[in-house]
């Protein structure tokens, strides 16, 4: 087991930057994953740190040895891709049990220790019955874990995983899921995790680092990148419905200070709201702020509740098995509420809303957002 660190490591293709220039540290024995769109660079960072792609500058370390010189092999990482790249002429059995054959991994075990290896992995994976059959007798499910299963039978430093539960369906991935953090917890092995899906990342992390075009916007564990996004595109990334995102300005009016966003749209801000606001406006030009708000942090009434509530006609209503989402408009942007009980509201009846301003952001503008 080892600590990996990267140390202001930078990817280029050509012209292309991939990595932009960056540095963290993978702590001993933790499930740490790396989320963020396609084409953000990923899958790349893996590639780096396996030896499968040299680093165009910066320096890659496992615990306090510098591994750029050391090939792919001589690393002793295991790595499982979204892609099966399983051997079609072996058996299931055989393409697990092919890492523990080669050579240069110095295995050495018995027949009787490799089947325990093999064996065990499969079943931990649910594919035992399948170690006889050759990969064209298997579904698309199944030659995923199989794959999953060929990089878990090892004993290494590190594991990588790259989106290796993407085709699985739900049942399947949610038990796959609890293995891989069985697996974690019970040989303290570092595992490093690449995915888009923030739920995953959420339900399986201790830290989460989120990548937007090379770079890292935020590394934190699952609470503090939900309930604390450093940056709009964290907060829009992470959640369903994602957080809203409102555009305004500060503005004052007999004495208070609001967050008006055209002509209907308007709220009392209180004081640690306008401090946390007023420091964006200082360090943007314009003037503008973006005010960021889970649905889930939005209330919704019949009645009015507090001095700070106000009143918007409802546009539509998406119904969900826990509740519903209910979606207002702006004049630039809808937002949505989630709610318990969607029965009690209408299409395009008036109702009361409150923010829950202990849990807003205010955010400077760095992605797009439209109606």
């Amino acid at each position: 087991m080892a600590g990996v660190k990267l140390q202001n490591v930078t990817k280029k293709y050509g012209n292309k930057l991939a990595v932009d220039n960056l540095s963290f540290e993978y702590k001993e024995g933790e499930f740490f994953s790396i989320i963020g769109p396609a084409g953000a660079g990923k899958s790349t960072i893996l590639k780096m740190i396996a030896g499968i792609e040299p680093v165009t500058s910066g320096k890659i370390f496992f615990d306090d040895y510098e591994v750029n010189a050391l090939s792919a092999r001589e690393r002793n990482v295991a790595m499982a891709f979204e892609t099966y790249n399983l051997y079609s002429h072996l058996s299931v059995y055989e393409n697990i049990a092919f890492p523990l054959r080669a050579p240069e991994r110095h295995e050495k075990l018995s027949k009787d220790e490799e089947q325990r290896r093999v064996e065990e992995v499969a079943d931990f994976l649910g594919i035992k019955r399948l170690l006889g059959r050759k990969p064209v007798q298997l579904s698309g499910g199944e030659k995923q874990r199989v794959s999953l299963a060929r990089a878990m039978v090892r004993r290494c430093e590190c594991f990588l995983l790259d989106e290796p539960i993407a085709h699985l369906d739900a049942r399947l991935k949610f038990s796959t899921q609890t293995a891989l953090k069985r697996l974690s917890v019970k040989l303290g092995t570092a595992i490093i995790y690449v995915t888009h899906d923030y739920r995953e990342a959420l339900g399986l992390s201790d830290r989460i680092a989120v990548l937007r075009k090379g770079k890292f916007e935020q590394i934190g564990t699952p609470r503090e990148i939900y309930n604390r996004p450093a940056t709009d595109f964290v907060a829009n990334f992470i959640g369903d419905p994602p957080c809203n995102l409102i555009d305004g300005s500060l503005v004052s009016e007999n004495g208070k200070t609001l967050f008006q966003s055209g002509n209907e749209f308007s709220i009392p801000l209180q004081n640690k709201s306008i401090a946390a606001a007023q420091k964006i406006v200082n360090a943007d030009q314009d003037g503008e702020i973006r005010l960021g708000i889970r649905p889930s942090r939005i209330k919704v009434s019949k009645e009015r509740t507090t001095e700070h509530s106000f009143k918007l006609p409802i546009y539509a209503i998406v119904r969900r098995p826990e509740g519903a989402v209910i979606t207002f408009e702006l004049d630039k942007c809808f937002f949505r509420a989630s709610v318990k009980g969607p029965e009690q509201y209408g299409m395009s009846e008036k109702v009361w809303l409150d923010f829950d301003q202990e849990h807003s952001f205010f955010f400077k503008k760095t992605v797009k957002i439209s109606k």
